[in-house]
């Protein structure tokens, strides 16, 4: 490995690389000491040089991953599917329809995948330690699976893209610390949510002229900020300094000629797709809110409506805005008791409004059983739809003629089937003498993927497939590669 320091007007840095060729080493160092020379601080003209260097790409690609937690009762959550055709459904006819905020303006963008499986060994809501990284618990149901290394699939798809996730959560552990009801997310160790949209803000905006993060902490925003700051000339100037260079500066070429075209739509010095930090509502409400008070605001059950409406705003808008590309929320922990009263539905929703048992009447399933934990379900798909995915249906500054969430993968999941009876694969409720329903683990895909995902389809195995086969689909999509001990391929259905 080379450890290369770079001085410049910011400071220093030090990044350690892997061993590269000494013509891309001399690549790299004369983009970087261009960079340098037009005033870039020296973490935006490091990045400048990696992204030289990088694979081009056809579009942007970015990934949201959206918790649900405790499952979904399935009478409320499968699409109708008319004719046998799975391209032909509808999102907003099955009871309380938990899908159906999505049928209007994204139904074309979703997938509904029926019949994956989380691997073996953590079964109940212990599964939420295991279902995103493939990786089981090899000792059995109630062995510490918690103390296992392994990296999850929104770390697996930033670490291969060579940027930081932004990894978000309202009220995503209990008051006392972060517990294995709350591990959902991994890289190596189990990687600690953002409770505050303020710290999240910050993390996230910092670079684009509001906010308190360090600078040189976010080092895409801050070079699409220093980018931008430079004049026409400038511009010029660095392209015909590379324009000797070998076919390697491609995607730069590209980078800047992009840069070119975005300040022609939107005017000197206009960013990515934020001029500025964007000012989002939600999290102007948690600031007036939380003056004056300290950390525990943001676990009191009582806020969670507000933080996860911020924390959504904050991902709609860092994907938007590239600030970020790789998203992760988890709102609440699995067993998570939050009386969910404040819209309407009382009860705390883990004890008593997910252990609902499905029931018949007249030997037919009745839907009306399991309608109050339904609507709790739908909420969270209400919320995403307001706050996150409208934000994505604006045009994407980065591919002229495309929309946001044409770039974009946003998965949703949950860590069982459903919440009576805690299935990680699909299985048959039998809770009477008439037919049984079929449990699906919730799984949805929403937004284009660059073109890589086939989208506006239900998916249906006969057999179980392991979630590490659709996570391989998604990373496949996302152009990077994944590794999932439980995957046995990609699932074709799912891309183009």
């Amino acid at each position: 490995m080379r450890r290369v320091k770079a001085a410049g007007n910011a400071g220093e840095i030090e990044r350690v690389r892997m061993p590269e060729s000494g013509s891309a080493f001399r690549l790299r160092r004369r983009i970087f000491l261009s960079a340098l020379g037009l005033g870039l601080a020296a973490p935006a003209a490091a990045r400048l040089s990696s992204v030289a260097l990088a694979q081009p790409s056809a579009a942007p690609k970015r990934f949201l991953l959206l918790y649900m937690p405790h499952g979904a009762p399935p009478e409320h959550f499968k699409p109708q599917v008319m004719a046998d055709d799975p391209s032909n459904f509808a999102l907003d006819q099955s009871g309380v329809s938990i899908l159906g905020p999505l049928q209007e303006q994204f139904k074309s963008y979703v997938n509904v995948i029926q019949g994956i499986a989380y691997p073996r060994g953590a079964e109940t809501h212990e599964a939420i330690v295991t279902c995103l990284s493939g990786v089981g618990n090899a000792n059995g149901a109630g062995s510490p699976a918690d103390s296992v290394s392994r990296v999850t699939l929104e770390h697996q798809i930033a670490n291969a893209l060579g940027v930081r996730p932004l990894v978000l959560g309202a009220v995503p552990h209990r008051p006392f610390g972060l517990d294995k009801d709350g591990k959902l997310m991994w890289d190596g160790t189990a990687v600690v949510p953002e409770k505050s949209p303020l710290v999240a803000y910050d993390s996230a905006f910092g670079g684009l002229g509001q906010g308190t993060e360090p600078a040189g902490s976010n080092p895409d925003v801050e070079l699409n900020a220093a980018l931008h700051s430079l004049t026409e000339g400038e511009l010029q100037a660095l392209k015909t300094e590379l324009s000797a260079l070998t076919a390697e500066q491609t995607k730069l070429q590209s980078h800047l000629d992009a840069i070119q075209a975005l300040k022609g739509v939107f005017g000197s010095g206009g960013g990515l797709s934020c001029t500025a930090a964007p000012v989002l509502a939600g999290v102007e409400a948690v600031r007036a809110a939380a003056a004056g008070q300290g950390e525990e605001f943001f676990l009191k059950e009582e806020n969670f409506p507000m933080l996860f409406a911020a924390q959504l705003q904050i991902a709609g808008a860092a994907l938007r805005c590239n600030a970020r590309q790789v998203v992760a929320v988890q709102p609440m922990y699995t067993n998570c008791e939050l009386d969910f009263g404040f819209m309407g539905v009382s009860g705390p929703h883990h004890s008593a409004l997910s252990h609902t048992q499905p029931q018949q009447k007249d030997n037919v399933l009745d839907i009306t059983t399991r309608q109050t934990f339904a609507k709790c379900q739908r909420w969270f798909f209400e919320q995403l739809v307001t706050h996150t995915l409208t934000a994505l249906l604006e045009p994407d500054p980065a591919d002229p003629g495309s929309k946001v969430i044409d770039n974009t993968i946003v998965y949703v999941m949950s860590e069982i089937g459903e919440g009576a009876y805690h299935p990680t694969r699909t299985q048959a409720l039998q809770p009477g003498p008439g037919p049984a329903v079929l449990s699906y683990v919730p799984s949805v895909t929403i937004g284009g993927g660059g073109g890589a995902l086939r989208t506006g389809q239900v998916v249906t195995f006969a057999a179980d497939r392991s979630a590490g086969d659709l996570y391989l689909s998604l990373c496949q999509a996302l152009g990077v590669s994944g590794n999932f001990p439980d995957a046995t391929g990609p699932v074709a259905e799912v891309l183009t």
